[in-house]
């Protein structure tokens, strides 16, 4: 990489490389440094790196594709606030169908764990519905009632919690991850950019990830 795309006086800084994580772009980070010392090289400036496959959908994913001219899509809505008001809705729907209410730890846990439910679907391009679709039940057997309940719970929130959203004029951080995907993948392929793009290391098969690969 760094013979075929250093420039004088710019080092890599031309260079994008679109990365699985976080992790790996401090990895590689390092490397770069490793290897700029051990040329004798000194200083190298480096490339832009883009964390693209992080479950935990990158934060610094929308700053670095925003200036692909993305005004139009959504801003997504703030972690805390997605979480507090899950648990809300918990709490609510729990009422509803006649259950004990829950420790407070124990509910803002079944919150986390519900939108990063709601967060692999999104990036996985599945609806709720597929997980009580009859071929998923047909191969599971029946459900034990627990489970049942679990599932028709997590529906309720999710339609509820859906339905703000759009109130709100706002999406979850995994839709719009995707909709930055499709957005890029359009625009590069009607005018590919002019500075090198490479992706490194990056095996998701996220359907958007995919098409945007």
């Amino acid at each position: 990489v760094v013979p075929r795309y250093r420039e004088p006086g710019f080092g890599l800084a031309r260079l994008t490389l679109l990365v699985p994580s976080s992790r790996a772009a401090r990895t590689l980070a390092e490397a770069f440094i490793r290897h700029a010392g051990d040329t004798g090289e000194g200083g190298l400036l480096m490339p832009r790196m883009i964390a693209v496959g992080d479950l935990d959908l990158d934060e610094k994913l929308g700053t670095a594709l925003d200036p692909l001219g993305a005004a139009d899509i959504p801003p997504a809505v703030d972690p805390m606030s997605r979480w507090l008001t899950l648990d809300r809705l918990i709490v609510e729907e729990r009422a509803a169908e006649g259950m004990a209410p829950l420790p407070a730890r124990a509910r803002l846990n079944l919150a986390r764990e519900m939108g990063r439910t709601m967060d692999r679907l999104l990036v996985e391009e599945k609806a709720p519905e597929d997980l009580w679709a009859d071929r998923v039940i047909d191969q599971l057997g029946n459900l034990a009632e627990h489970w049942q309940r679990s599932i028709r719970l997590f529906a309720r929130v999710n339609a509820r919690w859906q339905a703000q959203l759009a109130e709100r004029g706002q999406v979850d951080a995994a839709t719009r991850r995707n909709l930055l995907f499709d957005r890029a993948a359009r625009r590069w392929r009607e005018a590919p950019p002019p500075r090198p793009i490479l992706a490194a290391g990056v095996t998701s098969a996220a359907p958007a990830l995919a098409r945007l690969l």
